[in-house]
């Protein structure tokens, strides 16, 4: 977000990233492709960028991991990207210029019927947010967190586990680690943010990339 002085944010303070990737065996080309793209177009506007991956098989481990990596690093801010996701170069620079403790990007599910992952009300299925452009940051409670920035002090007020799987017996469904760490978030008063227009540009990668169209 741009100031009076029209001065971003890292004009004014020095801003550390860490880009935190958790991954399998393998990633997808596109993803690295515009992983690569944002790293150089980040670091070229004066931001600190560190790049952290863990490879492993249960996810809850990885993000724990990945988050202490980010604070051991002193990093102001957490960026999460999914190794199946395509973004624009610009992601990191548009999310940080609204300087929020949580904003992310809606995108689709790669599995059929075909729906977003993010939702206003976790207790109701149905409360997916379309995939359209707003002028203002949509507030929701749950989205998953293939493209996601988070400012790194926030984690010091909720408590381990961060991440977490949750078997809802009044739904006979789960709420997986994402949605469990908002949460936490919301009940020490964090909000989550969306950013709709960038959501529009964001793809998960299948066996094609869905996006808005």
């Amino acid at each position: 977000m741009k100031n009076i002085n029209n001065s971003t944010l890292w004009d004014v303070k020095p801003i550390k990233l860490s880009i935190l990737v958790p991954t399998r065996d393998t990633v997808h080309s596109h993803f690295s492709y515009c992983l690569a793209q944002l790293y150089k177009t980040t670091s070229d506007v004066g931001i600190d960028v560190n790049l952290y991956y863990d490879s492993s098989t249960i996810l809850t481990n990885q993000r724990g991991r990945l988050v202490n990596m980010a604070i051991e690093s002193k990093s102001d801010y957490m960026l999460w990207l999914d190794s199946d996701m395509m973004f624009p170069q610009t992601t990191a620079i548009r999310l940080l210029e609204h300087n929020k403790d949580i904003v992310a990007c809606n995108y689709m599910r790669r599995t059929k019927p075909l729906k977003t992952v993010a939702y206003t009300d976790l207790n109701d299925w149905d409360s997916w947010l379309p995939m359209e452009p707003k002028d203002e940051l949509v507030k929701v409670q749950g989205v998953g967190m293939g493209c996601m920035l988070v400012k790194t002090d926030i984690f010091k007020n909720i408590t381990k586990p961060y991440f977490e799987f949750t078997y809802k017996e009044d739904t006979d469904d789960w709420h997986g680690e994402d949605f469990n760490l908002l949460r936490k978030f919301r009940e020490v008063g964090y909000d989550v943010h969306i950013d709709t227009i960038l959501s529009m540009d964001v793809k998960h990668v299948g066996m094609y990339a869905f996006g808005a169209e």
